[in-house]
């Protein structure tokens, strides 16, 4: 998918930004993301059923609002449940949600979910968690106390595993992008999946130093599927312009020099919080991101791409 799409049916006149594609095996989902259409003055969350279908005219998958009201777990749990406790009069960014479909279980593990979101309510951003628990019990939201620190940490991202997180924080001055590795080992069912997510006994956190830039803020990370490639937003030097997107590949276990993802996605203007999200019947990864470019309905609205021309796929070594 080389077009970039501005995704309409979910924008609005006001900033729309920071968006999650939970998993879902029957390709209904629930896009969820923050906007400042409700409050004006905030990002809260908001939410729409939606799935992805393919656009014979332009020859490319488009993400679209689903009619069918997609199904009762995404209804009850973003409409009527978890988002309604994580808004308020301050800013609510970066969701991203671990599910059934996309947490890893073992036997007859229960069925978790969770929803992982950063807030300013204190006035520096903490990483914030709602979830439920094995007996479908509502908790929180509680601070993610091993991610947060007395700077502004956000944007996690948790492996399905749920053995490491990468998230960033401006702990060190600018922000950079940081890995968590957990200690349990979930695998062999020494540590419930709560325990090792929520409150680890053991959280071994070092900055990516390959990735980076002590001169700029580096910010947004999501890994595609688990892999070996990483994409996240920065405004360091020799981009075009603001926020560009960059993306970096893992190889013998380290993080490549970033990449710019280039002018066909990248502008003059911001582009932030890339998202790729969790598709079975994709090859190569398809992106979700936030820009304030004017051709948008107004401020930051969603666009929808791939990340790399599908001819070009073996640049990344996937």
């Amino acid at each position: 998918m080389t077009d970039v799409v501005n995704l309409a049916e979910f924008n609005s006149e006001f900033d729309d930004y920071n968006s999650n594609l939970p998993a879902n095996k029957y390709g209904e989902s629930y896009l969820i993301f923050s906007s400042k259409r409700d409050t004006k003055e905030f990002y809260n969350l908001v939410g729409f059923p939606a799935k992805i279908e393919y656009d014979e005219k332009k020859d490319i998958p488009i993400l679209t609002r689903s009619s069918s009201g997609s199904d009762s777990f995404y209804s009850s749990l973003f409409t009527s449940g978890f988002m309604g406790k994580t808004n308020g009069n301050f800013n609510v960014l970066g969701p991203f949600v671990l599910n059934k479909n996309n947490l890893i279980s073992y036997g007859n593990s229960p069925n978790y979910q969770f929803l992982f979101y950063a807030d300013d309510q204190n006035k520096n951003l903490n990483i914030k968690v709602i979830y439920n628990d094995k007996d479908g019990k509502e908790i929180g939201p509680i601070a993610v106390d091993y991610l947060n620190s007395k700077a502004d940490d956000a944007y996690p991202y948790i492996t399905h595993n749920g053995d490491k997180v990468v998230y960033c924080s401006n702990k060190d001055g600018n922000f950079d992008i940081y890995q968590t590795t957990i200690g349990a080992n979930y695998a062999d069912n020494t540590t419930p999946m709560i325990d090792q997510i929520i409150s680890p006994k053991a959280a071994i956190s070092i900055k990516i130093s390959t990735i980076s830039d002590a001169k700029a803020d580096d910010k947004c990370p999501y890994l595609w599927q688990d892999e070996n490639l990483m994409v996240f937003s920065s405004n360091r030097a020799g981009g075009f312009g603001g926020y560009d997107i960059y993306y970096s590949v893992l190889e013998n276990g380290i993080w490549g020099a970033p990449i710019n993802a280039g002018p066909r996605i990248n502008t003059a203007y911001d582009e932030y919080r890339p998202m790729l999200p969790n598709l079975v019947n994709f090859s190569y990864p398809l992106m979700i991101f936030s820009s304030n470019r004017p051709e948008g309905k107004g401020g930051f609205d969603l666009y929808m791409t791939g990340l790399v021309e599908t001819d070009n796929m073996r640049k990344v070594k996937m």
